[in-house]
């Protein structure tokens, strides 16, 4: 009778190890394909560098960031300067990579080191119309960026190449691709 009861734990043990194994190669191919979609979300993002990839959070913050100068240089339709990009790219970035940025760009440093004003000026909760909340979100506000920006075009390598992140994109090279107001 023992026999029976250790056989049943054992292969109970041997279930449970492989749910497990099949559970961490299903979180493996999933973080894989996260990685790889931030490696093309960084062929996109105005900021390349040889040395060093971004890290995902810096990649997502400065995606963020670069929809934002995108979408208040269609609204405006003004080319903004060097300095008003890099001050609208950097909101929220780390100050290594707010000085990737002022060296990509031209400018000082110095002028975009974080103030406590420029870090409120990030979204701090984003509205969907489609959502219905569950629970009331008024305590939730939407604060749009202060600073006026441009876009950064420029022709991001194929997706099926490697980054390579040798191509610096500086802001002339940038704006070039900017369509020109008659």
């Amino acid at each position: 009778m023992t026999p029976t009861i250790e056989s049943g734990d054992a292969n109970s043990k041997v279930k449970l190890r492989i749910r497990r194994v099949k559970a961490n190669g299903r979180e493996r191919a999933r973080m894989h394909g996260l990685n790889n979609a931030l490696d093309v979300l960084r062929q996109y993002v105005p900021l390349t560098t040889q040395h060093q990839k971004l890290s995902k959070i810096e990649t997502l913050r400065l995606a963020r960031n670069y929809i934002s100068a995108l979408h208040h240089i269609l609204q405006s339709g003004a080319t903004p300067s060097p300095l008003e990009y890099a001050q609208q790219l950097s909101v929220g970035l780390s100050q290594t990579t707010t000085n990737m940025l002022a060296n990509l760009l031209q400018v000082q440093p110095r002028l975009l080191i974080s103030s406590p004003n420029r870090q409120e000026q990030c979204p701090t909760a984003y509205s969907t119309p489609t959502a219905t909340p569950t629970h009331s979100t008024s305590h939730l506000q939407y604060m749009p960026y202060q600073v006026n920006s441009p876009p950064c075009y420029y022709e991001p390598q194929s997706c099926s190449s490697d980054p390579g992140y040798e191509n610096s994109v500086g802001y002339s090279h940038a704006m070039s691709y900017y369509p020109q107001q008659p």
